[in-house]
C-alpha cells in the first residue's frame, strides 16, 4: 500500500489519499522534478493482475497523454514501475457534475448550456485525435472551482473486464448508447449521445431510463421513446430541447454527426433561445453500416399488444443481438452482473408489465394532451401537500466537495468552493470590430482571455490599426483561458503603399506607385532631418479638381526628396552654361534648391542657358541652402536699358485626359499634346508646348511649365489639353503674362 512520503520513479512525493473506486486508489502528490501538485491514480492489484487489461491500459494511457485540452484532464504521464501501474494526471478540484446535479437538483438552462458547451469542446478536441471516450457520464465530467469543465477518465473504463469490474461504476448504463449496447459498436456520435444523456439530467434533474436491473436499463435504450425533457422542466428554452432531442436519437446518423455541429447549435440557443433551428426529422429509414435497423422508437414501431408481440412483426434482430457474449460484456463490462456465453436473462412477468406500463405513460406524455393535463394537476396537488422535494426554487446548498480528475473517487476530504458555470454577458464574446488593439486587450481584460493581434490584411472599410475581423465571433461563449485572434487592419493597399513611400529611393518608389494605380506628376525637394539625402521624405496629393482628399486608383501625387539635414556642408556645382532644367536637377541633387529664377539679356549665354548662380561655383555651402540663379534670354534687340520683347508665363495643375465609362476604355491609349493659345491681332496664334504623346483615357496628366514665353503685350492666353487626332480638347486653362524685369 502507498503511504505518505513515498516516491514514485524518484519523483512523485505521496503526499495523501484523496480517494478511491472501483479499480484505483487516487493519491494527491507533488512533482519534484517539476515543482507542481498532481494526482496518481494507481490501478488495484486485482486490476494489475490481468495481462490483457494492462496491455490495453498502457496503449490508453499513451493515448491519453497526448491529448491536450483546457477542458480535458491532463494526462502527464504513465508509469509501470514493478508491479506498480499508475497515471500521473493534473489535479482538479472541483466537483464531479454528478454531484453537482445532486446538490441543486436540476441545473439552469444557461448552466446546461455553459457545461455542456466545455463538455463538448474536450470531446471534440478527442475525437480529433482519433480518440472515442466510450464512457461520457456527469462522474467523468468535472467542474473545477473556477467553472472549468474537464472531461476526464478517456479510455480506462472502457479497458476493465467483467472479472474486475466492480458495482461502484455501474451508473454507466445510465448514459450508453443503443449501438454501443446492442452490438458493442462506439463512433464519435455514440459520445455526443451520451453526453445528451447527461444534458437531459442536468436540465430535468434525472435520468430518462431507469430500471430494476441495468438490462432493464439498456433495453430501455435500445427500445423504448424518450420523454422529451420539457415535460418534466416547463422551463427550458425550446431550442435547447431540440438539441437534447436531436443528440439522443436512437440511429446514429440521426444525431448530430460530429462534436463541432453540437457546439454550433448550442452557441446558437444563447441567442435564440425560443427558435426551433435544429433538425429533427429525416424522411428516410436508417440503417446500420451492417445492414440491421438501428433500433426506433415507439413512434416507428408498430403497436403491441398486450403480450408485447408487434401486430405484424417484432422488432428485427432484437433477441438476436443480445445472445451475442461480446456485445453483452462490453455493455456490462462496469457491473456486477456476469452471464455465461449465449445465456440472457428472462425479463420477469413483473418486468414485461413495467415496460408496458411505461410505453404507455411515454405515449399518453408525447400524443396526449389530456394526460399532460393530468400530469400538471397531480404535480401541483402533491406539492401542496409536501410530497414533493422542491428541485428549483429551495435555496441552494453550499458546495463542500473537494475531488481529482479521477470520476472514481470517494470524498476523504472537504473544503468549502464556490462554483459558478452560468452564462453571464461576461461569457459572451463582444464585439471588437472598428477598436484598437488598445482598446480590445482593455475590453477583453475583464473576461480573463488573452488576444493574438498577430493577424493583418488590407481593408476598403476600417482605418490602419482598427480590428476589421475576430475569432470567436461576436456573441459566441467565450470562457477564461481562450485566446482571441483579430485581423488588424493595414488600411487600403494604396495608403499601405503611401505611408512605406518614406525612406525608398526615387525608383523604389515609383514602381510601388505604379502597382497600385498611382501616377508621379513631378518630384520635389525639400530639407529633412530625419530621411538623407536623396530618399523620398513624403509625398503631396494633387488636386485632381473633383475634391478628392483621399488617394485612389488613377490619382497622381508629387514625390518629395530630400535634402538632407540643414547644417550638412556640400560643394557648389557650376551651373553656369546650363540649361534651366540641367540646372535645377543638378542643385537638388547636391541637397541644394533654387531661391528664384530671374531672366536676363545677355551677349555671352546664348538664350535659355544659365548665365548668373548666386554661390561661386567650388565655393563651400550648407546643404538646403537656396541658390538664385539667372538664365538668358540671348542679346538685347532694344539697346542697353530697354525691357525685353517678351512676355512670360506659369501654370501648375492637371488635366483629365477623356472619362471612363467600362473596363474597355481604360485601356484604350489617346494620342495628346499640350499647346497654347493666345489672341493676337484679332487671330488665334498656337505655341505647341509638349508634343503628341499616348496616355490612357480616364488618367490624369501633369501640366505644368515654367515661363512660358507669350507674345508682346499679351496678358493672357489658355492652356489646352488637345487630342492630337481629333482635335478635341480636353481642358482649357486660363494663364496670365507679364514683362519679366531684366536688363542687357
Amino acid at each position: 500500500m502507498i503511504k505518505a512520503g513515498d516516491i514514485l520513479d524518484g519523483r512523485y512525493e505521496i503526499e495523501s489519499k484523496i480517494g478511491q473506486g472501483g479499480m484505483s486508489y487516487v493519491y494527491r502528490a507533488k512533482d519534484t522534478k517539476l515543482d507542481r501538485i498532481v494526482a496518481i491514480k494507481m490501478l488495484k492489484e486485482e486490476c494489475s493482475g490481468d495481462e490483457e487489461f494492462l496491455e490495453k491500459f498502457r496503449n490508453e494511457a499513451r493515448s491519453a497523454a497526448n491529448l491536450t485540452h483546457s477542458n480535458i484532464v491532463a494526462a502527464y504521464d504513465a508509469v509501470d514501475e514493478g508491479e506498480l501501474h499508475y497515471i500521473v494526471m493534473e489535479l482538479v478540484e472541483g466537483i464531479t457534475l454528478k454531484n453537482y446535479i445532486a446538490r441543486k437538483g436540476r441545473l439552469s438552462n444557461k448552466e446546461t448550456i455553459g457545461i455542456s458547451l466545455q463538455a463538448a469542446e474536450g470531446i471534440a478536441a478527442a475525437h480529433k485525435k482519433g480518440i472515442i471516450h466510450r464512457d461520457i457520464k456527469p462522474q467523468n465530467l468535472i467542474i473545477s472551482k473556477d467553472g472549468k469543465v474537464k472531461v476526464a477518465d478517456f479510455g480506462i473504463a472502457r479497458a476493465v473486464s467483467q472479472d474486475t469490474a466492480n458495482s461502484a461504476v455501474v451508473g454507466s448504463v445510465h448514459y450508453i448508447a443503443p449501438e454501443q449496447a446492442q452490438y458493442g459498436q462506439a463512433d464519435e456520435r455514440s459520445d455526443l449521445y451520451s453526453l445528451g444523456i447527461c444534458m437531459y439530467e442536468m436540465i430535468t434533474g434525472r435520468v430518462p431510463f431507469k430500471g430494476d436491473n441495468t438490462v432493464n436499463v439498456v433495453m430501455a435504450h435500445i427500445q423504448e421513446a424518450m420523454v422529451p425533457p420539457s415535460v418534466y422542466n416547463e422551463e427550458i428554452y425550446p431550442a435547447l430541447n431540440d438539441i437534447i432531442t436531436k443528440a439522443t436519437k436512437k440511429a446514429p446518423e440521426d444525431r448530430y454527426q460530429s462534436a463541432g455541429e453540437l457546439i454550433a447549435d448550442l452557441k446558437r440557443c444563447v441567442g435564440e433561445p425560443e427558435g426551433h433551428f435544429v433538425r429533427l426529422f429525416d424522411t428516410e429509414p436508417k440503417r446500420s453500416s451492417e445492414g440491421r435497423p438501428h433500433a426506433q422508437s415507439d413512434g416507428d414501431r408498430k403497436e403491441t399488444d398486450n403480450a408485447g408481440k408487434s401486430k405484424d412483426t417484432e422488432a428485427p434482430e432484437q433477441e438476436e443481438s443480445f445472445t451475442h457474449h461480446r456485445s453483452l460484456r462490453d455493455l456490462l463490462g462496469d457491473t456486477t452482473v456476469i452471464l455465461r456465453k449465449g445465456e440472457l436473462p428472462e425479463a420477469t412477468d413483473a418486468e414485461k408489465e413495467a415496460a408496458r406500463k411505461l410505453r404507455s405513460r411515454i405515449r399518453l406524455a408525447i400524443y396526449g394532451v389530456s394526460a399532460l393535463l393530468i400530469i400538471i394537476l397531480l404535480t401541483v396537488i402533491l406539492n401542496a401537500a409536501g410530497i414533493l422535494r422542491k428541485t428549483v426554487n429551495e435555496e441552494e446548498k453550499p458546495l463542500t466537495e473537494l475531488e481529482t480528475s479521477s470520476s472514481e473517487t470517494e470524498e476523504t476530504e472537504e473544503s468549502q468552493i464556490d462554483i459558478t458555470v452560468e452564462i453571464s454577458p461576461e461569457q459572451l464574446m463582444p464585439s471588437l470590430l472598428g477598436k484598437t488593439v488598445d482598446e480590445a486587450s482593455a475590453l477583453l481584460q475583464s473576461y480573463g482571455v488573452s488576444l493574438d493581434s498577430s493577424r493583418t490584411d488590407y481593408s476598403d472599410v476600417y482605418y490602419e490599426g482598427l480590428i476589421i475581423a475576430q475569432e470567436p465571433s461576436a456573441d459566441d461563449v467565450i470562457v477564461r483561458g481562450e485566446t482571441v485572434y483579430v485581423t488588424v487592419s493595414l488600411g487600403t493597399r494604396i495608403n499601405s503603399v503611401l505611408s512605406s513611400l518614406e525612406g525608398k529611393t526615387r525608383e523604389e518608389a515609383e514602381a510601388e506607385l505604379s502597382e497600385v494605380g498611382i501616377g508621379v506628376a513631378d518630384v520635389k525637394s525639400e530639407l529633412s532631418d530625419t530621411v538623407a539625402a536623396g530618399l523620398i521624405s513624403g509625398y503631396e496629393l494633387i488636386d485632381d479638381g473633383n475634391g478628392n482628399t483621399e488617394p485612389v486608383e488613377g490619382s497622381s501625387i508629387r514625390l518629395i526628396l530630400s535634402l538632407g539635414p540643414r547644417d550638412a556642408e556640400t560643394v557648389m556645382p557650376g551651373l553656369l552654361g546650363l540649361s534651366e532644367e540641367q540646372a535645377l536637377y543638378v542643385l537638388n541633387q547636391a541637397g541644394l534648391s533654387p531661391a528664384s529664377v530671374t531672366y536676363e539679356s545677355s551677349d555671352l549665354y546664348a538664350e535659355g542657358q544659365v548665365c548668373y548662380q548666386s554661390v561661386a561655383e567650388g565655393d563651400p555651402v550648407l546643404t538646403g541652402t537656396a541658390i538664385s540663379i539667372k538664365v538668358s534670354l540671348g542679346k538685347s534687340q532694344f539697346g542697353s536699358g530697354l525691357s525685353d520683347a517678351f512676355w512670360y508665363g506659369n501654370i501648375d495643375t492637371v488635366s483629365q485626359v477623356g472619362t471612363v465609362s467600362g473596363p474597355n476604355d481604360a485601356m484604350n491609349q489617346i494620342m495628346v499634346t499640350i499647346r497654347l493659345c493666345q489672341r493676337v491681332n484679332g487671330a488665334n496664334v498656337y505655341t505647341t508646348l509638349e508634343e503628341a504623346k499616348p496616355v490612357a483615357q480616364g488618367s490624369y496628366i501633369p501640366v505644368s511649365f515654367r515661363n512660358i514665353k507669350g507674345a508682346q503685350g499679351v496678358d493672357t492666353g489658355e492652356i489646352e489639353v488637345v487630342n492630337a487626332n481629333s482635335g478635341k480638347i480636353y481642358s482649357s486653362t486660363t494663364i496670365s503674362f507679364a514683362p519679366l524685369e531684366g536688363t542687357v
